[in-house]
């Protein structure tokens, strides 16, 4: 999902810029991805129902993988009559859809076939969508700038059909450990935690920042700075990439720490990069590409400090404090309850920060 979300940031405002979108409306299309998954955690509340996990994995896998090749070919599309933004629009959406849902069975089944390890697979899986924002703009600005707009959609796209039909083929057809449906953990159930809710306040917090950055620096530093594409992504590696490997060390370590302390410490240091890259610029302060991408490496170190503990903490409440079973429902639930989190913020950040910079 990291990888599907943040492949056209760092250079598809710029080729919308020579189609007159304004700041505002790049955002909402950054945005409605996240829109997209938040709607899909909150109607699939458990991941797996009575077609088998195999047929909706290749199903909805093969859909979003399909969407995101077709997503190259809108360049073709005349600007008259909105038929652009339709079509720019209805591909994010479609693409959500299949993705996001396809995500949740693949990651249903990971539960199932090693239960010892479902801690560690679920940091695992956070450090996985970390690396996929970390890969995905570096390799689409690089691909854009040396062959051209429809080649990261097209590269992508099939990349993805091959892994889905392969996982499809080795995937087991049916997930045995379940709850009866009465004993199922809810949204509602888990919330009531108070532990719960203000990790998941404080991801959408996060992500909201974060977003908001994003979808504005890449735009900004190509005006002010003309940094061409293959920097711009150079420098969009740096945040996932620390958030990459201090999320991979943090989940090894869980058994040694306790959460508290480096969540704290990653919550400070978000709040710290947010400043260097923000105001640093507006007070006029010199050598600001420098001091930006330094913001950029702290957020990194921030968020990989933040969600992996914050993701086990949730779990562990949710199992110890809630009374709920350890099993795939209890797991998958938690997991999807933080991929929400995780979408509110891209959807407030990117729209509200266009807006302000409009």
């Amino acid at each position: 999902p990291g990888w599907c979300h943040n492949l056209l940031q760092s250079f598809f405002p710029i080729v919308v810029e020579d189609r007159s979108w304004s700041n505002t409306l790049m955002g909402a299309l950054l945005a409605i991805y996240s829109f997209v998954s938040l709607i899909i955690f909150i109607t699939f509340p458990h991941s797996i129902n009575n077609w088998g996990t195999r047929i909706s994995l290749g199903l909805f896998g093969v859909i979003g993988a399909v969407s995101q090749l077709a997503f190259g070919f809108v360049e073709y599309i005349p600007n008259s009559n909105g038929l652009y933004i339709f079509a720019c629009f209805s591909l994010r959406i479609i693409e959500a859809i299949g993705l996001n849902i396809g995500f949740m069975y693949a990651y249903s089944i990971l539960m199932e076939l090693w239960p010892r390890h479902r801690t560690l697979l679920a940091s695992l899986a956070v450090v996985a969508d970390s690396l996929g924002f970390m890969i995905a703009p570096a390799f689409g600005s690089t691909v854009f700038a040396a062959l051209g707009f429809e080649f990261p959609f097209i590269i992508s796209g099939l990349i993805f059909l091959i892994i889905v039909l392969y996982c499809w083929m080795e995937s087991p057809g049916y997930i045995y450990d379940r709850c009866e449906s009465q004993d199922r953990p809810t949204y509602i159930g888990v919330l009531k935690n108070p532990g719960i809710t203000l990790i998941f306040i404080l991801n959408v917090y996060f992500i909201m920042a974060v977003a908001y950055t994003g979808a504005n620096y890449a735009l900004y530093i190509h005006q002010h700075y003309n940094v061409n594409q293959y920097i711009i992504g150079g420098i969009y590696v740096i945040f996932p990439a620390i958030q990459t490997a201090t999320g991979l060390i943090i989940s090894l370590m869980m058994n040694k720490l306790k959460p508290i302390i480096p969540t704290s410490i990653g919550i400070m240091l978000l709040a710290i990069s947010m400043q260097l890259i923000g105001p640093t610029e507006l007070l006029g302060l010199p050598h600001y590409l420098a001091i930006s991408i330094t913001g950029f490496a702290l957020m990194g170190f921030g968020a990989g400090l933040f969600e992996t503990p914050g993701l086990e903490t949730q779990t562990q409440l949710a199992i110890s404090i809630c009374g709920y079973t350890d099993n795939v429902d209890t797991r998958s639930l938690i997991q999807q309850m933080f991929r929400m989190s995780l979408s509110i913020g891209p959807i407030i950040g990117p729209v509200f920060g266009g807006f302000l910079n409009d």
